[in-house]
């Protein structure tokens, strides 16, 4: 886990150097102060992403570090680093996260093109105090398991956590992955995304679903054309260039912020848990599932027991139950199974393996 700086060193509170995707550290101010002699302890991949742990004038600490091979070793991601210093944005971008998120005790975790960088109920304190008073139980309010187990369970209703949020930073993300999120309006107190009257895009994004990548490389010149015309020649305004832009551009870095009730209910249901997604959307939105994980993996793995994807087959499975009044006979016919061991079968499995078995979307067919 990630940990701020003991209280006795805060002579390097601001001292932490900027780190690069190389092994090499390199010492450079920080924030305008002598930067300290730093040594590196260790360098690993661990389960909240890439960091290393360093000795700063005799205190050992975790600083996190963006894995640029997450994004940058995208295959389909193709970058106009000769035009945009990406690895310079990178490392001021991974400098001040420590800074303003780890140094504040915020765990910060990357999956893929995402990192998560606070999770306001991180310690499932402020949820489990709400819902100690929802449900009068004022002689245990910090049970932080009181909101999963007597709400969730119960279906209740989510106010303990409708107003927790988590912050998320996208990096090398499509504009189209980008329309796709910014639709949710509820629950989503945060948008901060650099327009394109002044900042550029970093790239173009290959569709999931391209079938010949070779006709898309003329995409990845108008967008370098654009800068050269708006940057560098200075012929037009970047707010009118911009419309010669493919749609697929890489957008700048941008900061969504959702709560977690909108989140499980509404933004990794219809993007992930139902079928029909893009499949670029549902890479990334993955990837903000995955970091929601690496923050709290006990409370996320029950949201999705209660509303992941396995709900969209039993609810097929009743329908089709209903509809057709189906005997157990029937069903172990479906499945191709003796009617005698279909006794012996769970029946929750059999369901969902024949009456529960979802059609293949639009965009399962065109992979």
């Amino acid at each position: 886990m990630l940990y701020k700086v003991a209280a006795t060193t805060s002579a390097a509170r601001f001292q932490y150097p900027p780190f690069y995707h190389s092994d090499t550290l390199r010492q450079r101010e920080w924030l305008g102060e002598a930067s300290s002699t730093v040594e590196l302890v260790r360098s690993s991949r661990g389960f909240l992403g890439q960091y290393r742990t360093v000795r700063v004038e005799g205190a050992v600490m975790q600083v996190f570090t963006i894995d640029r091979e997450a994004i940058l070793g995208n295959s389909r991601l193709k970058f106009l680093s000769d035009l945009v210093p990406v690895d310079e944005h990178l490392a001021n971008i991974e400098k001040f996260i420590n800074l303003c998120y780890v140094e504040e005790g915020w765990t910060v975790a990357q999956h893929g093109r995402v990192i998560a960088l606070r999770a306001t109920d991180e310690s499932r304190l402020s949820s489990a105090f709400k819902a100690s008073l929802y449900l009068g139980k004022y002689n245990d309010m910090a049970n932080t398991k009181r909101f999963l187990t007597s709400m969730v369970a119960a279906g209740h209703s989510y106010e303990p956590i409708r107003g927790e949020t988590v912050l998320f930073l996208f990096i090398g993300i499509g504009k189209p992955v980008y329309d796709h999120l910014v639709t949710y309006t509820v629950g989503r107190p945060t948008r901060i995304a650099g327009g394109q009257r002044a900042n550029v895009p970093w790239g173009f994004e290959l569709p999931v679903e391209a079938r010949n990548p070779g006709e898309y490389e003329e995409e990845l010149e108008r967008i370098r054309n654009v800068i050269r015309l708006a940057k560098q020649d200075r012929a037009e305004q970047m707010q009118a260039a911009r419309a010669k832009l493919p749609v697929g551009y890489i957008m700048p870095p941008f900061l969504m912020e959702f709560s977690e009730e909108a989140l499980i209910k509404t933004v990794f249901r219809q993007r992930l848990f139902e079928k029909g997604a893009q499949g670029a959307t549902v890479e990334v939105v993955s990837d903000m599932l995955q970091a929601c994980l690496q923050v709290d993996e006990e409370k996320w793995t029950v949201l999705i027991d209660y509303h992941g994807p396995h709900l969209q087959q039993w609810e097929k499975a009743m329908r089709t139950l209903r509809k057709d009044g189906l005997t157990l006979r029937d069903i172990a016919a479906q499945a191709g199974v003796d009617p005698e061991r279909a006794l012996e079968t769970p029946l929750y499995d059999l369901l969902v393996e024949t009456v529960g078995k979802l059609p293949p979307s639009m965009w399962d067919k065109m992979r």
